[in-house]
């Protein structure tokens, strides 16, 4: 079987992630969980499959109040990733499994 390989960059490490497998260095949240990165990736890519602009999506992030300056950095790396190639073959769910999946294989055990 033929595996894809997803590259999620997020807080400027590479990290890569298969469906249902991912592997990524620790990276800092803020006050954020795994499961608000999650939701965050399902939100922005059922905005996206609705005809939301990327440009629209960035300047959101523009708006919203974050707990620690690495937030607006982790949510900016999430919408250039699910607007880029790895997009295009997401659904929304997938997209939060997968960020969800990255972002607690980089967390320490």
């Amino acid at each position: 079987m033929r595996h894809l390989f997803l590259p999620v960059f997020l807080t400027g490490t590479l990290s890569l992630a298969t469906f249902g497998v991912a592997h990524a260095a620790n990276y800092p949240l803020g006050t954020m969980t795994c499961e608000d990165m999650g939701r965050f990736a399902v939100e922005t890519m059922t905005a996206k499959q609705a005809g939301r602009s990327k440009q629209d999506a960035l300047a959101a992030l523009e708006t919203r109040t974050y707990g620690d300056p690495v937030e607006k950095k982790n949510l900016t790396d999430v919408v250039h990733i699910l607007y880029g190639n790895l997009g295009r073959n997401l659904s929304p769910k997938t997209a939060g499994a997968v960020i969800r999946s990255d972002c607690q294989a980089g967390r320490p055990k």
